[in-house]
């Protein structure tokens, strides 16, 4: 009985997630979109050249075909009948490189320095298609709560061994606002996020705990520099290291 009780609620576990996620996301979307036909609209009126425009024509569409891609997911995830979240190797890189790339389009008006810093040419985690979408939410959160001119993000990526199991180790080091010590852990909570004084913080995290939680891995905040918290923060993630998929 205990069994399956277990199983349900790890059904009903992920389908939160993913939806939280989509919701998450789509918002993100809409507001991209918005922002770009309003840009256009700005343009139009400075009779600004149609060259000019068409960038913001091409991040519309970019954006409509991230969202097409965020609904077949969830639909494909969501229509599994197992109940376990289907895992499977993913590379690490070119899933950080998309989600760097998303976020600095998200931000037209931020200077934005990510830097990725690593002693590997390719690295495979056990994951699925939501791993970029946990890169987002981390790198926007590094935004969003940072008074800088320049945004600087560094991400350091390595590999551990931790009880006789490999992980993919990838540290996300902003010059942010930083997290008081007492607020380090509660920002990955759910409670968090329903916070009146959270700002919002807690949305992405919460739901960036959840997945990292699915994919068997773990995640936590540090300050940037040891013993001030007021220097930035140091997002690590950990994730099984899985072998170079197969052709």
């Amino acid at each position: 009985m205990q069994d399956v009780e277990n199983v349900y609620q790890d059904a009903y576990f992920r389908t939160k997630c993913i939806k939280g996620l989509f919701v998450h996301d789509i918002s993100n979307l809409f507001q991209i979109i918005s922002n770009s036909i309003e840009l256009c609209e700005s343009l139009l009126k400075e009779e600004i050249k149609i060259k000019d425009i068409s960038e913001y024509f091409q991040m519309i569409a970019q954006q409509l075909n991230r969202g097409k891609k965020l609904i077949r997911n969830v639909r494909n995830l969501s229509e599994l009948e197992e109940y376990e979240m289907p895992l499977s190797p993913v590379e690490v890189f070119s899933e950080l490189r998309n989600a760097i790339n998303y976020t600095c389009i998200s931000f037209p008006k931020k200077d934005i320095d990510i830097k990725i810093v690593s002693d590997y040419r390719n690295l495979y985690a056990m994951a699925n298609e939501l791993l970029s979408e946990v890169f987002e939410n981390i790198l926007i959160n590094s935004i969003n709560y940072n008074r800088n001119k320049v945004v600087q993000i560094e991400v350091v990526s390595s590999v551990i061994d931790i009880h006789y199991k490999n992980y993919v180790k990838i540290e996300f080091k902003d010059n942010g606002i930083g997290i008081d010590d007492s607020r380090k852990e509660i920002i990955f909570q759910e409670t968090h996020m329903k916070s009146r004084h959270s700002k919002g913080m807690g949305i992405g995290l919460s739901l960036v705990a959840k997945l990292i939680e699915l994919y068997g891995g773990n995640i936590w905040v540090e300050n940037r520099i040891r013993g001030d918290s007021t220097k930035g923060s140091n997002f690590i993630i950990l994730i099984p290291l899985a072998k170079k998929k197969r052709r």
